[in-house]
């Protein structure tokens, strides 16, 4: 499925040519991926102070340069192959490469590349059985931790 590659990248290798792996939805026309990928991360707080005798809080005049606090990313992959063999080496190898530090994650069609770092899989269904399936497929959503944004 040729569709499919080049659409994410993981650490400078294209994640369905190296591991089967693409990022997919749960239903037809949905894009919580990029939802995931595009929502802004929160603010930082300003540093305040409050007075007890005073009504709400004092702030400086002039506000400091606002920052983003850290944030978490999940996003929902499928990986899939061929044969059983095929599958559990695939698995096995993204998920060394998740697990191997650092990630720069790279999405060409938002022009965007994320330092972030794997944190959990927060779900995993295997889609096929993998007994006697002619295709082998799985779906799973990885959380992300995204120590200094990408807006």
């Amino acid at each position: 499925m040729d569709i499919l590659k080049e659409l994410l990248f993981i650490n400078g290798k294209d994640v369905y040519a190296e591991y089967g792996a693409f990022l997919t939805e749960e239903k037809a026309g949905a894009h919580t991926n990029y939802d995931a990928l595009l929502r802004p991360p929160a603010m930082k707080d300003y540093v305040a102070v409050s007075f007890r005798e005073q009504d709400g809080e004092k702030l400086p005049a002039v506000l400091p340069s606002p920052r983003f606090e850290a944030r978490e990313v999940t996003l929902y992959f499928a990986l899939m192959a061929d044969t059983k063999a095929g599958f559990l080496a695939r698995y096995e190898a993204f998920m060394l490469v998740l697990k191997s530090g650092w990630l720069s994650i790279r999405v060409p069609e938002l022009n965007k590349t994320y330092k972030m770092y794997y944190k959990e899989c927060t779900g995993y269904d295997q889609l096929t059985y993998l007994a006697s399936e002619s295709v082998y497929v799985s779906r799973f959503k990885v959380k992300f931790r995204e120590p200094v944004p990408t807006i």
